[in-house]
């Protein structure tokens, strides 16, 4: 937030930010941890059925228990360290301070694209058998609140606002997308019964894998660099936006086992997209004054 924010208006942002970071340290990590065993116990009892039934699919749910085990804790001890951050940085977020702004962007993005990642497995084998809310979406939500108090509080016209709103919400969603479209594509590629050999169809994967991490990781980046309106954001946000489109398009084209991969294209597509409209340029690199 720049200082040309109405002073009420920061302290109520300020106020989601710290009650949202507490939120982090004090619940999500907890959350995070205590969803992972009933998880697990749904997927032991399918790959014993799978067995049962000699489905030669079950060696990929055995290396999708490890991958829940795993990154549950790790999107819930990240959130946990992004918490700490934002206390540390709360007085000059207040202050104006437009590396604060970039930092508590990225900072709350955790929470809210490790809750997307964890509302999929907790569907699929908790929701789907004893149905009820699903706790990623209170995570979730934690960051999302204050990401776009945050993003939309300073003072500025409609169309800055729609902008921001627009740049920085498919930044998170096509984030939180390749994350999990390269989970699912390392899991399919590590997981398969035939590796060390490739199947059929199966190579892609790697490409898949290794390809939308790496986009996953430019954009994560994107959102520290283009919350502080700097142009290497918008050229990390151009270059992961143009890599998601390629992986995520030839991996659907050669495994369309699933829409998944050809959302994540659209997705890449669509921040191309507004990169290259001089509008969407132009405000997102306008200084804000400290």
């Amino acid at each position: 937030m720049s200082q040309q924010t109405n002073s009420q208006v920061r302290k109520i942002v300020i106020g989601i930010v710290l009650i949202a970071a507490i939120l982090m340290i004090v619940y999500i990590p907890f959350a995070s941890f205590k969803m992972v065993n009933p998880i697990l116990g749904y997927q032991l009892e399918r790959i014993e059925q799978f067995k049962a039934e000699e489905n030669p699919s079950w060696p990929l749910l055995t290396l999708t228990t490890w991958l829940v085990s795993f990154f549950y804790p790790f999107w819930g001890t990240m959130s946990v360290l992004a918490g700490i951050a934002l206390l540390a940085i709360a007085k000059a977020l207040y202050d104006g301070k437009v590396w604060a702004r970039g930092l508590s962007l990225l900072c709350l993005a955790i929470p809210s694209m490790g809750g997307a990642y964890m509302i999929v497995p907790w569907m699929n084998f908790v929701g789907s058998k004893e149905g009820g809310f699903p706790p990623a979406v209170l995570i979730m939500t934690i960051g999302l609140i204050p990401y776009f108090a945050v993003l939309l509080a300073e003072k500025g016209d409609l169309k800055q606002k729609v902008v921001d709103f627009l740049v920085f919400l498919m930044l998170g969603v096509t984030a939180a997308e390749n994350f999990a479209n390269g989970h699912a594509a390392f899991r399919i590629l590590y997981g398969h019964p035939k590796r060390p050999m490739f199947a059929e169809g199966i190579a892609i994967t790697y490409f898949g894998w290794l390809g939308l991490w790496v986009a996953f990781g430019l954009l994560v980046t994107a959102i520290y660099k283009l919350g502080t309106r700097k142009t290497s954001g918008w050229y990390l946000t151009l270059i992961a936006g143009a890599i998601t489109i390629v992986v995520s398009g030839a991996t659907h084209y050669v495994r369309h086992a699933t829409l998944d991969y050809l959302y994540g294209a659209a997705m890449g597509l669509s921040l191309v997209v507004m990169m290259l409209i001089p509008l969407f340029k132009e405000r997102l690199l306008a200084e804000p004054s400290e």
